[in-house]
């Protein structure tokens, strides 16, 4: 069942900068933080707002700086590519559950260890991307987290670390795409299939893998058929 929920061979294509994009399809950026920190870091004051910098000036462990500026560079930079503005004038429309919007695009970001995901689409998108990590107390929390059928492809008895991040980024994405975030009836989201009925909309839900340590889902719209996929470069 695993080789129908992950897709090993997505084709990146290098992303530059000011490249244009068709903002009627659903873009996603792969961003490596440690190839770009060092790059972006002396622009921050021409790209990040004042509060986005006062944040990022009280972050007191530096990967996660690193982490919170290249995602708000990266994502003010696109955002201004597709609305023709520059990256400081974004004005951001928060929706209920506070998921921020711009103007006609919806987006949504995931980071973790070395990278950034951000998704960008015309239509309710999330993304969420989590690194494999094999120590985890996985069956503690099996029972609240999935339902039986979901349970019984991560594996119970012997539980297979990749199939229980298939299942979390997709529980994840979708909460995200519909604007909920974290939900305390995570059993109840089965998220097996690749198009799911939630929150009255029907979701297109997808999984890959970044190099063997990472895995990533991604819930679209179900219109949004082709996903197109950037490295940031």
């Amino acid at each position: 069942m695993i080789d129908t929920l992950l897709s090993y061979d997505y084709a990146w294509k290098p992303y530059s900068t000011g490249q244009s994009l068709d903002t009627d399809k659903t873009h996603i950026f792969r961003i490596d933080i440690n190839n770009h920190f060092q790059k972006i870091k002396k622009g921050l004051a021409d790209v990040l707002s004042e509060r986005e910098q006062e944040k990022a000036s009280r972050m007191f462990i530096q990967k996660d700086k690193e982490r919170y500026v290249v995602s708000k560079f990266c994502l003010r930079s696109i955002l201004s590519l597709c609305l023709n503005t520059s990256p400081q004038e974004i004005d951001f429309i928060f929706h209920e559950f506070r998921k921020p919007t711009v103007k006609g695009i919806e987006f949504n970001i995931s980071h973790t260890g070395d990278y950034v995901l951000i998704a960008i689409s015309p239509r309710a998108v999330g993304i969420d991307i989590e690194i494999i990590n094999e120590e985890f107390d996985f069956k503690s929390i099996l029972d609240i987290t999935f339902s039986k059928n979901e349970i019984a492809f991560i594996g119970e008895k012997r539980v297979d670390p990749k199939n229980f991040y298939v299942m979390w980024t997709r529980k994840e994405a979708l909460l995200k795409a519909s604007g909920e975030g974290v939900s305390d009836n995570l059993h109840l989201i089965e998220c097996l299939n690749e198009q799911l009925r939630w929150d009255e909309e029907i979701f297109k839900m997808r999984t890959f893998t970044i190099g063997e340590n990472y895995v990533a889902s991604i819930a679209t719209a179900l219109d949004q058929k082709e996903l197109i996929l950037w490295n940031w470069v």
